[in-house]
């Protein structure tokens, strides 16, 4: 009996990697879709409350789904990409380098055939242009055994193309960024209802996040880069109040009660008998710093400004 074909499908709920993990389905393939956590995306990963996750998705694809966690090997990526960043702080090609290796040792664990991606040839300018996309080729290690099924039919053939494993005539030549033909697609597979909004946004790609991140990377430079601050990064309002303070002011009631979560090894700031904001502050803070981080936090309260307001301010080890 001829073994069944497996792939290998990175799959990050989003509209790209729904249909191409759906063709490579339709083929009678053995899919396995790979979601990689790097520690910088907002997938809704595993199903919790009723909103659909990634793994939703792979249910409703009919596939096995995995997680690889590449939080801690990922910082190198990061802090010091080969191939540098895009506008803000996201190395894009660097990163997508590494989920192809990640993906091929997968592949080798679960002894699949080939890795498949969502990618769309010029979709994005920093990855999935066609000299990118030969990047991504020579340097995953799986050389011939990467397929894009959306754009295949403007790349050179792959392994499994050409072994007869993926039927290539089945497959798409989709380029650049418009999203009708996937649109038009998605009512052709019936899968037009299985994404996830945007398919896991990317921090790094914000603008807001970037300039915090290069903040705290002006701050402490990239062998001091405090890693442990940057679940700060996606939240509350952001001070810069000296070369080595900093403080982070809440902007809601999720977010009041979020910061004092983050309280160890940093100072923690609380209006004392006036409903307002919390703070978080990070780095040393002199004397100076206490003081201005004080009134900004008087000033996103409620308190009278002609009146003083008593902020109360409390450090890991609990002195006040």
């Amino acid at each position: 009996m001829a073994k069944k074909v497996k792939a290998i499908g990175l799959l990050s709920g989003g509209l790209d990697s729904v249909l191409a993990t759906a063709l490579i389905k339709q083929q009678g393939i053995e899919v396995i879709g790979l979601l990689i956590r790097t520690g910088f995306t907002d997938h809704k990963e595993v199903s919790a409350d009723g909103k659909r996750s990634v793994e939703d998705t792979a249910k409703a694809l009919g596939i096995k789904f995995r997680i690889e966690n590449i939080q801690d090997e990922y910082w190198e990526t990061l802090l010091y990409p080969k191939y540098g960043y895009g506008k803000n702080i996201n190395p894009c090609l660097d990163c997508h380098l590494h989920m192809i290796r990640v993906a091929a040792r997968v592949m080798k664990e679960e002894g699949a055939d080939f890795v498949f991606t969502g990618e769309v040839v010029g979709q994005r300018p920093k990855s999935q242009l066609a000299h990118q996309m030969k990047i991504a080729l020579a340097e995953s290690g799986i050389e011939g055994r990467l397929l894009r099924p959306l754009s295949a039919l403007r790349l050179v053939p792959t392994i499994p193309e050409l072994e007869g494993l993926v039927d290539r005539n089945k497959l798409k030549g989709f380029q650049g960024r418009g999203r009708t033909p996937q649109l038009q697609l998605a009512k052709e597979l019936g899968v037009e209802d299985l994404a996830v909004a945007a398919g896991g946004n990317c921090y790094l790609i914000n603008p807001e996040y970037g300039d915090r991140f290069k903040d705290l990377l002006e701050q402490y430079g990239k062998e001091k880069f405090p890693k442990e601050d940057t679940p700060l990064l996606r939240i509350g309002r952001h001070f810069r109040l000296s070369k080595n303070a900093k403080l982070v002011i809440s902007r809601d009631e999720s977010e009041y009660h979020l910061l004092k979560s983050f309280k160890k090894g940093r100072y923690a700031f609380e209006l004392i008998d006036v409903i307002g904001a919390s703070a978080i502050g990070t780095g040393e803070f002199s004397q100076e710093d206490m003081k201005l981080a004080s009134r900004l936090l008087a000033r996103y309260s409620k308190a009278d400004p002609d009146n003083e307001v008593k902020v109360y301010v409390e450090l890991d080890d609990g002195s006040q």
